[in-house]
């Protein structure tokens, strides 16, 4: 008995260390399991735009989204057999505007502009979804939002080397496309990236 409480007390500090040490790492288990997961759908490979989405194109994976997981195509959502709404590339996650009923069915238009090299994001890539404003050129008249969440459907690459102006294709709706359009003979258009 005498041993046992002189072993403590030579080594309380260690004994302290090593429990410590111990609460943490079950903490942080703890916290590691606890983080929310929810299934998305993943695109496996690539999906033009209008084409039909098969279960060879996509997978369902575990992913923690937080407070952004009702933007997303989870389990519950039909999305074999649907369509594309927009070019997807492998790796990118489903959104729930990415998936159309029919193809074609939400008159979406695909609208190519030039953008100057300075006005749209150095890393601005297929997919991503852009605010589009204005810059009238009538000094007066102040720079104003034209279009909110719209899809890069795609970007010429050799026109951005070049520098100058890039060709930006767009999906957009009908009435968005006239907005646009009438945005750019008023000015410079600028993209900036939407966060969702």
């Amino acid at each position: 008995m005498d041993d046992l409480q002189k072993f403590f007390q030579r080594n309380l500090r260690r004994i302290a260390a090593v429990g410590a040490i111990f609460i943490s790492l079950i903490a942080i288990s703890a916290l590691l399991n606890s983080s929310p997961h929810t299934s998305a759908w993943m695109v496996k490979s690539a999906i033009p735009a209008s084409s039909k989405i098969t279960s060879n194109s996509v997978q369902l994976i575990q992913v923690n989204l937080s407070t952004d997981s009702s933007h997303f195509a989870g389990s519950t959502d039909q999305v074999i057999g649907r369509f594309a709404s927009r070019a997807l590339q492998p790796g990118d996650l489903l959104t729930v505007n990415d998936l159309l009923v029919h193809a074609g069915s939400n008159d979406a238009t695909f609208l190519p502009i030039g953008i100057g090299v300075n006005d749209l994001p150095l890393d601005l890539s297929v997919g991503d979804r852009v605010d589009i404003y204005v810059i009238p050129k009538d000094q007066t008249v102040l720079p104003a939002l034209v279009a909110r969440h719209i899809a890069v459907q795609n970007i010429d690459q050799k026109s951005r080397a070049l520098g100058g102006s890039v060709g930006v294709g767009l999906i957009t709706g009908a009435a968005v496309t006239s907005l646009i359009v009438t945005a750019e003979a008023q000015g410079r258009l600028v993209l900036a990236r939407d966060s969702f």
